[in-house]
């Protein structure tokens, strides 16, 4: 029988036990402990490696920055047009979210645009969301750099969800990945470049996914899809609300195509679906009461179709290549480029093969059955009241034409509805691949070859392009700020449809000063109908004349006391007049008005303390 060692019954003996009886043990022990470390890290290095969802969203994005690399070159000081047009407006919005959080003023509603009347901001793309979650990089890097930031998530993040959404369908990630390509790199959405409140559309896959989920799969808790659908409704309303109400028409007719063709298990099914929906409601009422109130009921509303002119797609858009796309050629590039709709309806004919081999060979299947048809739907409302072919009106009246005497529906351009056709076709197209590399053998390669045939019509002949923002070092450094802070500055050029400047400068000046004038949409004096800028003045058109190009009117007394009348009414405390054609007629023309020159600093002509003179101190060179 073995002893245990002296120690251990407290003799004072040095007895110990053997070495060779315990190094077996340490040595079991330490080998244990490494391969148990090792495990641990190898765990932590699968936990780390990004998988590959987030490998295709990096793809995602360094096309998207490939996309807009000409704006990635200087992305703080260049951006598309050069910061004028419809980026000065986006540039402007995305400014004045952090400035109206860190100072007190209305989210919604502002008076540094369009003064004294005011702008109200829900009639307008003013992506209150997109400019909360962007706050610090505005406030830290300025405004062009945020909206750089968001050309780039608009088609990344599109084409990525677009790709979630579909792998539920689709097991295989590289086909779903081809779909989510089809969606977020889209002629459709390339057309919106300019416009984020379109071409941020990455919520429309998985609002149109939890309404599968509610309708037909009803695998996960009601009260959990429905508060995510809530959520994902009212950020969309504060990212585009446009897009929110195309996608509406859409998910009523995914409903009723769902209600229609499973009338058998309705009853089982409703219980599930009113959960769902009610929570949903809850959700998104508590985030949308607010902007609707202000919309709707709040100062400068706007009644009637915003929209005036009919932006639809003609039939030939879909199969015929316009210039930006890389496989055009001068008869199809100068077709499309005459199209009221644009390039934006564009498939490309072997896209449209597939589709139409996906539905004679899988027809079978409820999702291709579904897919097949929403696609129709969204295809059809896109061509608008009535049916165009080659840019020639037939007058054979389309679906879209019940939209018209609707409510608010008149105001959303049909065209654009050629966002969710891309879409279900991004989705059908995954389907096929996938049914056809399941099948093995030869048709693999065979499906490779489908992706790239379907993929080459659809790419782009060149990157976006993109022009320096040449806004004057008044108002971006310390002078800026020697006018009184939210003083009102008169800014010319001046600021209305056909050039946006001076909204670019007053957004990289911090909002430092209030501005009347701008490109926005608001309402007229006595009608219904909206407009795109400030209600016209005596002054606001002989502004807007000189920057055109017509020489300056001759100032008569009666002129003099209208142009002061303009003066008093926006209680102009400064003029600050940029670089701007016809510069030097401008500058004599406000001399002449103001009886006095300006002072040059940095890059501008600046007068304080303007008086309009009433009558022609005969001391201004005439024009």
């Amino acid at each position: 029988m073995s002893k245990l060692p002296a120690s251990s019954i407290g003799s004072t003996t040095e007895e110990v036990v053997p070495a060779p009886a315990v190094e077996p043990v340490v040595a079991v022990t330490s080998a244990e402990e490494r391969e148990s470390g090792g495990r641990r890290l190898r765990r932590l290095a699968r936990r780390l490696r990004p998988g590959p969802r987030v490998l295709i969203l990096l793809v995602f994005l360094a096309l998207a920055v490939w996309m807009f690399a000409p704006a990635w070159s200087s992305p703080t000081t260049t951006t598309l047009e050069g910061g004028d047009g419809d980026p000065a407006i986006f540039m402007w919005f995305l400014r004045w979210v952090p400035y109206a959080l860190a100072n007190g003023h209305d989210l919604l509603v502002t008076h540094h645009l369009n003064y004294p009347d005011g702008v109200n901001l829900m009639w307008n793309t003013s992506l209150p969301l997109p400019g909360l979650l962007l706050a610090p990089v505005t406030a830290t890097w300025g405004p062009v750099l945020s909206f750089n930031l968001l050309l780039v998530l608009a088609y990344g993040l599109s084409a990525w969800c677009a790709y979630l959404a579909i792998r539920r369908f689709v097991p295989g990630h590289l086909a779903a990945a081809v779909g989510g390509l089809v969606y977020g790199f889209s002629p459709a959405i390339r057309v919106q470049s300019h416009h984020l409140h379109m071409s941020l559309a990455f919520l429309v896959p998985l609002i149109l996914l939890a309404l599968h989920e509610i309708l037909v799969r009803q695998r996960r808790s009601p009260w959990l899809v429905g508060t995510g659908l809530g959520l994902m409704a009212g950020a969309q309303l504060l990212i585009g609300e446009e897009l929110l109400a195309m996608t509406a028409l859409l998910a009523f007719a995914m409903l009723l195509l769902v209600v229609l063709t499973n009338l058998r298990r309705v009853r089982e099914r409703w219980l599930y679906a009113v959960k769902a929906f009610a929570v949903a409601l809850v959700m998104v009422s508590a985030i949308i009461l607010w902007p609707l109130s202000v919309q709707f009921g709040g100062p400068q509303r706007i009644h009637g179709d915003i929209q005036k002119t009919n932006y639809s797609n003609d039939l030939q858009s879909f199969i015929l290549p316009g210039w930006p796309q890389a496989l055009s050629y001068d008869g199809a590039g100068q077709l499309v480029g005459g199209f009221a709709g644009g390039n934006s309806a564009y498939l490309g004919l072997p896209l449209l093969l597939v589709l139409v081999v996906l539905g004679v060979r899988w027809r079978s299947s409820p999702v291709v059955r579904l897919g097949l048809a929403l696609m129709a739907v969204a295809a059809v409302l896109s061509l608008g009241p009535t049916l165009l072919v080659g840019g020639r009106d037939t007058g054979i009246p389309l679906p879209w034409a019940f939209f018209e005497d609707l409510p608010l529906l008149p105001s959303l351009i049909p065209s654009r509805l050629a966002q969710l056709t891309a879409l279900f076709a991004g989705l059908l197209v995954a389907l096929f691949l996938q049914a056809v590399w399941k099948e093995g053998g030869w048709r693999r390669p065979a499906a490779v070859v489908v992706a790239l045939l379907v993929l080459v019509p659809l790419w782009p002949a060149s990157t976006v392009p993109a022009e320096e923002v040449t806004t004057p070092a008044f108002f971006t450094g310390p002078a800026v700020r020697n006018l009184p802070r939210d003083s009102v500055a008169l800014v010319l050029p001046w600021p209305y449809r056909r050039t946006a400047l001076a909204m670019t400068w007053q957004a990289e000046a911090g909002l430092w000063y209030r501005m009347p004038g701008g490109y926005f949409i608001g309402p007229q004096r006595d009608s219904d109908l909206p407009r795109f800028d400030a209600i016209p003045s005596s002054a606001s058109i002989t502004l807007a004349r000189i920057f055109s190009g017509v020489p300056p009117p001759r100032l008569t007394g009666p002129r003099r006391r209208a142009l002061a009348h303009d003066f008093v009414r926006w209680r102009v405390g400064s003029v600050v007049l940029g670089p701007m054609p016809n510069q030097a007629a401008m500058v004599a023309f406000m001399t002449d008005l103001l009886g006095r020159e300006p002072q040059q600093v940095e890059g501008v002509y600046v007068w304080r303390d303007p008086v309009v003179q009433l009558t022609d101190p005969g001391s201004a060179p005439r024009t």
